[in-house]
């Protein structure tokens, strides 16, 4: 009788250490798949908030300040003149948070502030009468500061970007904004700049002046030759410039621009 044995044979050591190297090369393209996939999905999640950010904030500028000079009191036949939200304390300003309180050479600012009538929107004082009165939640403004855009419901004078009440409406810690620029006229492109803002489109309109007395017009918010008593009526036109990144993630920028004409020609006298 014969009996036969058979000796098993398991993995030897070469085949092992082959072995672990393709799982360890498999394993790496798992996790560089899975990892690929994380930032791309937050790179989503972050563009998705810093779109919504910036483009929820430009849609809020342009619509507050297209009511620049509204008044409550313009009924059919009513003086022009006498709208208390276009004299000189409650005009349109453009000025820059450096200099509140001076007009930027050129007209370029980081801070806008006008009135105008709210109607009782926005405070039980703000009554919609037609006149400012003490009505001091009808002076409005937007301003860059320290990496925020705020947004101003009370003051005492369009002249000052340091004067009144401000509130964030942007989060630094979350959506850090670089750049906030208005102007009257027409500005030319702007190159990009690393880690501030991409490049930015040249905005054509431009504010109007047109004096009645003299009967010229000019490309200016302001007319060229004006005396005291000629009728000057101004068609106002704010360019807006607005960019800002996610915090943390300077890869992640973005940029608007928008023109917005103010619905109220601004009527008066010169003095």
């Amino acid at each position: 009788m014969r009996v036969s044995c058979h000796k098993d044979k398991g993995f030897n050591l070469i085949e092992l250490m082959i072995a672990m190297l393709i799982g360890l090369i498999i394993l790496g393209a798992v996790l560089s798949i899975y990892i690929s996939t994380i930032k791309a999905s937050s790179d989503t999640v972050k563009s998705a908030r810093l779109n919504y950010d910036l483009d929820s904030v430009m849609q809020l500028m342009v619509n507050d300040i297209r009511r620049a000079g509204h008044w409550g009191g313009a009924v059919t036949g009513s003086d022009a003149n006498l709208n208390s939200f276009t004299t000189s304390t409650t005009n349109v300003n453009i000025r820059t948070l450096a200099n509140p309180t001076v007009d930027p050479s050129p007209n370029v600012g980081d801070c806008i502030l006008y009135a105008y009538d709210a109607g009782g929107l926005v405070a039980a004082d703000a009554n919609g009468d037609g006149l400012l009165g003490d009505d001091a939640n009808e002076y409005y403004g937007f301003k860059l500061d320290r990496g925020a855009v705020w947004i101003r419901y009370s003051g005492a004078t369009t002249a000052n970007c340091s004067d009144g009440l401000w509130e964030r409406i942007t989060d630094e810690n979350e959506v850090l904004v670089t750049n906030l620029q208005f102007s009257f006229l027409a500005t030319a492109a702007q190159a990009a700049i690393a880690n501030t803002q991409p490049a930015l489109p040249a905005l054509t309109a431009t504010s109007r002046c047109l004096n009645f007395t003299a009967n010229t017009v000019t490309n200016s918010i302001n007319c060229a030759t004006v005396t005291a008593g000629d009728d000057i009526a101004q068609k106002r036109m704010i360019n807006i410039h607005l960019s800002g990144y996610v915090e943390g993630d300077m890869s992640v920028i973005k940029s608007l621009s928008n023109s917005v004409k103010v619905s109220n020609n601004r009527i008066y006298t010169a003095p």
